[in-house]
């Protein structure tokens, strides 16, 4: 069965913004595609009456921008819906005062707290003047530290999926206030349940009607894993069960696109063999919101295909060339920088880690193996070969800088540490004169070139965080060259860091691609002190 509602999302949260006209293209092109619904995956980045701190500095949404998209997407046959948080996922906004009293621990409300209930009001009475749709997404996902808190000290230890229901049934009420059809992510019923996935009758019989359970999942191949998740949300008799797969844009600064269809092969088969009605395909922007939701286009679209049926690649990649001008493998290069062996088709992301890979430092040097750089001087060919006047030149041009700035600094560790620990002193000179003046510019040219897909897609707010990433790499890297040069002048007698032994992030992954997703501890092993 084809899904009636077929949705894509962006995630509009993690300080990336899309611009209100970026998200009217974006919804013309999806429509083009087949979908027939828009998610936005907005956390505290869109305007609350009556809550002036909320987003305050995120570069929200204002009520006239949510009116002017929604007006938009109604006008070309996409229903816009909000995609929202109601419990977790809102660690943003005890950076202000005025909401220290809400919170039960790090991003989780307080549940109980008749003043959380007054804000989830709010941010559904403000949605209800915004948005032409009644449905609306109020999240509740991966509320890992649920009562653990402020809720803890104020109500001492009670069973966390009972108190997880009871703020479901609150805010249930708030939403039939307005009219919504509510649907939420699913995972925290089985998280909170036992490891059978076996629910307690007693808490089935709480959960309120009409309250559509999403169950996500986003990188397994094999179907067999999709059948039996969605079997079990058939225990919620009194709940419609959703899906929502991923085009993977969510670590780092390049896509894993092989991933997402292969998962979506496996996950379209199934949603359809199971009559699941409301399928939502993904992009989520972890840790910064680093790459570019049109350079998943083609996962997008081959998703789209799958959920009407169609798992024939040759004739999903004649298709896209014939709608957008760029040959299927074309636009796949894309994720080139992620892809660092043939046989990997996993959701690895060296495209962030190794861009921030200190030189000296070397976290993940033991990632870098021998055909690495020749596969990234490769893959900066390929995609220099794309930037030739087309709609998508900036997405091919910021990924060939940064392919060739990757051939470069690759292995740039590894080549300090051994002839430091060697005692070549020339090559160390070798390398500080022929390597770090021109790793130099390509930095600058990265930057630059970021700056361009950053500022072509998204709000201003936010960029600040990736500057102050880039500036830091461009410091680092100058003092870098100014300790060896000092070294291999005297003036001091070693290089700290090229003394220590290294080891492993993980061990058994030597020479291997990792995922890791995180810049501070990326850069540092001192990252605490930020």
């Amino acid at each position: 069965m084809t899904p009636k509602t077929l949705a894509a999302m962006i995630d509009c949260s993690r300080n990336g913004v899309m611009k209100p006209e970026k998200v009217k293209e974006f919804a013309l092109i999806i429509k083009n595609m087949g979908y027939n619904a828009l998610m936005l995956y907005t956390e505290d980045t869109y305007e609350v009456e009556n809550e002036p701190y909320f987003g305050h500095m995120r570069g929200r949404y204002t009520i006239a921008e949510m009116r002017e998209m929604d007006a938009y997407c109604c006008s070309i046959g996409i229903e816009l819906i909000p995609c929202i948080q109601v419990l977790a996922h809102l660690g943003h906004i005890p950076r202000w005062e005025e909401y220290w009293a809400h919170m039960d621990c790090q991003d989780v409300l307080l549940v109980g707290d008749e003043r959380n209930y007054r804000l989830i009001d709010n941010m559904l009475s403000t949605i209800s003047k915004c948005f032409t749709t009644k449905r609306i997404h109020i999240g509740m996902d991966e509320a890992f530290y649920l009562g653990t808190g402020r809720y803890l000290q104020q109500n001492g230890y009670r069973d966390r999926l009972q108190i997880f229901v009871e703020h479901l049934n609150r805010v249930k009420q708030l939403t039939d206030r307005y009219g919504f059809q509510p649907m939420m992510w699913s995972d925290m019923f089985f998280r909170l349940a036992s490891e059978d996935k076996k629910m307690p009758p007693e808490i089935l019989r709480q959960v309120p009607e009409g309250v559509e359970l999403v169950y996500w999942d986003y990188s397994p191949k094999e179907q067999k894993h999709y059948d039996e998740n969605i079997a079990a949300h058939k225990q919620f008799q009194n709940n419609k069960t959703a899906y929502a797969g991923a085009v993977w844009t969510c670590t780092g600064y390049a896509p894993n696109l092989r991933l997402s269809l292969d998962a979506a092969d496996a996950a379209m088969r199934s949603v359809r063999e199971n009559g699941i009605e409301t399928v939502l395909v993904t992009m989520w922007g972890d840790d910064g919101k680093d790459c570019s939701y049109f350079a998943g286009l083609s996962g997008l679209f081959a998703a789209a295909q799958m959920a009407k049926g169609n798992f024939d690649r040759q004739d999903i990649a004649e298709k896209f060339q014939k709608m957008f001008g760029y040959g299927f493998e074309e636009f796949m290069n894309l994720e080139l920088a992620n892809i660092t062996a043939e046989e990997e088709s996993h959701r690895h992301n060296p495209s962030k880690y190794l861009l921030f890979n200190d030189p000296l430092l070397g976290l993940f040097d033991y990632t870098v193996h021998s055909e690495l750089k020749s596969r990234y001087a490769a893959a900066a060919k390929v995609l220099k070969a794309s930037v030739n006047g087309r709609q998508y030149d900036y997405l091919f041009d910021f990924q060939e800088k940064l392919v060739t700035l990757l051939t470069r600094k690759c292995d740039l560790g590894l080549r300090l540490r051994k002839a430091y620990q060697a005692g070549q002193k020339h090559i160390l000179r070798q390398i500080l004169q022929e390597e770090f003046p021109p790793m130099a510019q390509e930095v600058r040219a990265v930057y630059e070139a970021y700056r361009t897909v950053w500022y072509t897609e998204n709000k201003s707010i936010g960029f600040e965080l990736q500057e102050m990433r880039f500036g830091a790499l461009m410091l680092r890297n100058e003092n870098c060259a100014r300790l060896l040069q000092n070294y291999l002048d005297g003036v001091i007698p070693k290089v700290e860091e090229l003394e220590e032994q290294q080891l492993p992030g993980h061990y058994g992954m030597e020479g291997k691609a990792e995922t890791f997703n995180s810049y501070l501890q990326t850069i540092s092993a001192n990252a605490d002190a930020f």
